[in-house]
């Protein structure tokens, strides 16, 4: 079952939210716990570290705060939550980005665009759940997918760079593989093959050329110019889903 928090400071709004979030579930059998707030001051520290999926509100009248407070104290408890903030207003997307938002969706095209949006939010959280089961040493150890920046192929190798929480350094896992192979197991959860010793999580890419990619990590990979093209386009498809 998933946790499902909303937080808009017009009570009746909340509640509209709340039952049109839980007739689209109902409609796909996902089970969930929805929990609607008018304030941030309502909402309980157990039931926001709890949250799945929430849907913020921007602009709180007569409060100190804002939507994106309430999304950093949230993203603070929850890393893998995915937050979509539910608006009349555009002008902070670029804040949004901070706090990785799923979606921004205005309140008037809340009716036509809410139902995909459900759908692709419990996608993502999927997504952001899955996990990659490698073998070092004997040793099976489970890596979350999405903090898989890139796979590195050398010779008989895969060499795997996670990215860490906090302050921890980046990790890299070595173990036999071939980079073939982990590409078709990994179809589907956002990588590209920008070169052919390179396989790359596309929600890691900051910078796109044709001679090379930016990572988030700082790290810099060639592009192999044969295949520009063909990864530009995957990657545009990518981000126009993400």
């Amino acid at each position: 079952m998933i946790s499902i928090v909303i937080c808009d400071d017009d009570t009746a709004f909340a509640q509209r939210l709340k039952t049109a979030v839980e007739t689209i579930l109902e409609r796909g059998k996902t089970a969930a716990r929805i929990h609607a707030f008018s304030s941030a001051e309502e909402i309980g520290q157990e039931t926001l570290a709890d949250c799945d999926i929430a849907f913020f509100d921007i602009d709180f009248a007569g409060k100190s705060y804002n939507g994106l407070d309430v999304a950093r104290r949230l993203r603070a408890l929850r890393d893998d939550a995915v937050i979509v903030f539910v608006t009349n207003y555009v002008e902070y997307a670029p804040e949004g980005y901070e706090l990785r938002a799923f979606r921004y969706l205005l309140k008037d095209e809340l009716a036509q665009k809410l139902p995909s949006c459900v759908e692709q939010a419990l996608e993502a959280l999927q997504r952001e759940r899955s996990e990659l089961k490698i073998l070092i040493d004997g040793e099976q150890i489970a890596l979350g997918v999405r903090d898989i920046v890139y796979l590195e192929s050398m010779g008989h190798s895969l060499i795997y760079h996670v990215r860490c929480k906090g302050y921890e350094p980046d990790r890299t896992y070595s173990c036999y593989g071939a980079i073939g192979k982990m590409e078709e197991e990994l179809a589907g959860n956002g990588f590209l093959r920008t070169q052919k010793s390179y396989l790359v999580n596309m929600a890691h890419i900051r910078k796109l050329s044709s001679q090379e990619l930016l990572l988030s990590n700082g790290v810099r990979l060639p592009v192999s110019a044969k295949n520009y093209a063909d990864c530009k386009r995957q990657y545009l498809l990518w981000r126009g889903k993400h």
